[in-house]
């Protein structure tokens, strides 16, 4: 098989190529701008394509050009910019992704993963919210608010739409909470928790097995740890590797500032019994490795 990764040099795609080289693969990275901060421990190790996902000649001619077999659509018009210009998130997050699965439909590529995002589920209320935190299965109704997370919501119901009539298998991922180098500067205060650390690897996780697996059985699947934390947790946890860190958490749940509850956890049973899917980075190891990272990618500036 061969992979393009969309938005591969981005918070996500940097660790999903990195993942798909640790595995033995080439994958071939598309992305607007080169930026190697994120991936430049594997930069010799991938095809770099410049190029927008607006342009769908450009896509066309990476997807031949490379004989791609597989996409993974990870390119995203993400935080607050996302908000202040409604029609340019449409355009990118709807469109651009429609690009893919035209190009993907064009030239007989097998399988388009696509990024969703743990927004579409909206409002966490009633017994998925504080403080019973029922785990949210991927069969709970989505009523997503934001812009990003309509998108995110439409995207998925493009890509069904393709799948179930166009002959193009696809899958959806939404994602837990994320954190890991480079959210903070990419996504702003939606990062949240990268303001205290700055992992992605059980979502690349999900992101390969998605990918790689012969048969997928549903379209849709919740990535994550299947176990909530607050910031009080991390702050335990960042305090056993910095004891001199300084942190103020305040009261409350709602540290995203959304004017409705928004926090919960994923029900990860489907992604656990259908794709193998097995976190590998509770809250402890992942801050471990993400503090680990952080010195790699300051050793190497």
């Amino acid at each position: 098989m061969k992979v393009l990764i969309t938005g591969g040099m981005g918070v996500i795609g940097a660790e999903t190529s990195r993942k798909f080289v640790r595995e033995g693969h080439r994958p071939v990275v598309f992305a607007r701008h080169r930026d190697e901060s994120l991936i430049g421990d594997i930069i010799d190790k991938i095809d770099f394509e410049q190029g927008d996902v607006l342009d769908l000649p450009r896509i066309l001619q990476a997807i031949k050009k490379h004989q791609v077999t597989h996409v993974v659509h990870a390119a995203a018009f993400v935080g607050v910019v996302s908000a202040a210009n409604p029609a340019l998130s449409i355009q990118v997050n709807v469109m651009g992704l429609v690009n893919v699965l035209e190009a993907a439909r064009a030239l007989n590529v097998r399988r388009v993963v696509f990024t969703s995002a743990k927004g579409v589920y909206g409002p966490v209320t009633g017994e998925y919210g504080a403080p019973t935190w029922k785990p949210m299965s991927e069969d709970l109704p989505a009523r997503p608010k934001r812009i990003y997370d309509s998108a995110k919501f439409m995207g998925e119901n493009v890509c069904t739409y393709y799948n179930d009539n166009l002959g193009i298998e696809t899958v959806s991922l939404r994602f837990a909470s994320t954190y890991g180098p480079g959210k903070t500067a990419r996504h702003g205060p939606m990062a949240v928790m990268s303001h205290i650390v700055e992992n992605n690897k059980d979502s690349a996780l999900g992101i390969y097995l998605a990918t790689v697996a012969d048969k997928v059985k549903s379209r849709l699947y919740n990535i994550g740890t299947g176990v909530g934390v607050t910031l009080r947790d991390f702050e335990r946890v960042i305090k056993k590797h910095i004891p001199n860190a300084q942190m103020e958490i305040g009261g409350g749940l709602n540290f995203y500032g959304f004017p409705y509850p928004a926090t919960g956890v994923y029900d990860i049973s489907r992604a656990r019994e259908e794709l193998g899917y097995k976190p590998q980075f509770d809250l402890e190891r992942g801050i471990a490795d993400y503090l680990a990272a952080l010195k790699q990618m300051k050793a190497a500036a």
